[in-house]
């Protein structure tokens, strides 16, 4: 597993991995991000390889979330790369929010480390924001698509593969609703109109 305890300001949960995992631009992130993760999401992760089939069938959101926690979870494996990191959850939770709760605990416990807080739940986000608010810290609780942005924001792609890299993610996870894509696009000053259907975009 990665270097323990170096906390990178990029703090992400199990499902944003899992979505941006099974983009074309992931190999791109695993390049250039730096990452941190708990040890509650690692374990969501493996979990998810063991429970759900590589061989469901294509397309299925059994084989979108298998194969996107085997992408998630290989950078995070490398003894040698300290880019993606996981830090220890202390005390750790359970239930089947733990991963969300994990990183808001963590939040609490080391508001200074970090400027983005990924992750999809809308109430987990506000929770977040809270955090940062009472811990009087600068910091910002986004959506997934916010670590495609960040690629496309410091250089490593292109508007295109950026806006596809969106319609890939929203797609793949069913994040059609009128909420989800609002959601989405919150934070993102970039047109994609140009890429996407209308359907995609706020």
């Amino acid at each position: 597993m990665g270097s323990d305890e170096i906390r990178h300001p990029v703090l992400v949960d199990t499902d944003a991995l899992i979505s941006v995992a099974n983009t074309s631009l992931w190999p791109t992130a695993v390049g250039n991000l730096n990452l941190t993760t708990t040890n509650v999401c690692i374990h969501e992760l493996k979990r998810h390889t063991r429970e759900k089939s590589e061989y469901a069938p294509d397309g299925s959101r059994q084989k979108w979330i298998y194969d996107g926690s085997v992408a998630a979870l290989e950078p995070f494996e490398g003894n040698a790369n300290t880019a993606f990191t996981t830090i220890n959850s202390v005390p750790r939770p359970h239930g089947p929010d733990a991963g969300e709760q994990s990183l808001e605990q963590e939040l609490e416990q080391h508001p200074e480390s970090y400027t983005f807080v990924v992750l999809m739940d809308q109430r987990g986000r506000e929770s977040i924001s809270r955090t940062f608010e009472e811990r009087d810290q600068y910091g910002v609780a986004v959506a997934p698509s916010y670590l495609l942005y960040l690629l496309h924001k410091n250089g490593n792609c292109s508007k295109q593969e950026f806006c596809e890299a969106c319609g890939e993610l929203l797609e793949g996870e069913g994040w059609t609703s009128y909420s989800a894509i609002q959601a989405i696009w919150q934070e993102i000053p970039i047109d994609c109109s140009s890429y996407l259907d209308g359907s995609l975009l706020p």
